[in-house]
């Protein structure tokens, strides 16, 4: 299954912590309704600071994957973040 999750803010901009980002998209897609509801920790499988990093302002064609409570994560620069069951 494949889940397109889109975040912006209120003032229309995306996000600029794709970390936050990810952490709510699967805690949605999963029905978590705490964040202690995770299996792992985001911090185990990925720097959330660094991630935030990467997709700073102005980061064109970059995307990043990786895995967490069995989904696999794509991360892109556009401000996309895709789910797929694992």
């Amino acid at each position: 299954m494949r889940t397109d999750v889109r975040r912006q803010r209120p003032d229309g901009q995306r996000s600029d912590r794709p970390s936050l980002t990810v952490l709510s998209a699967v805690m949605e897609q999963a029905g978590y309704e705490d964040a202690t509801e995770f299996d792992t920790c985001l911090y185990d499988v990925i720097d959330p600071d660094a991630l935030d990093a990467l997709f700073h302002r102005g980061t064109r064609n970059a995307h990043v994957e990786f895995s967490l409570d069995g989904y696999k994560i794509h991360v892109h620069s556009n401000g996309t973040v895709e789910l797929f069951d694992e």
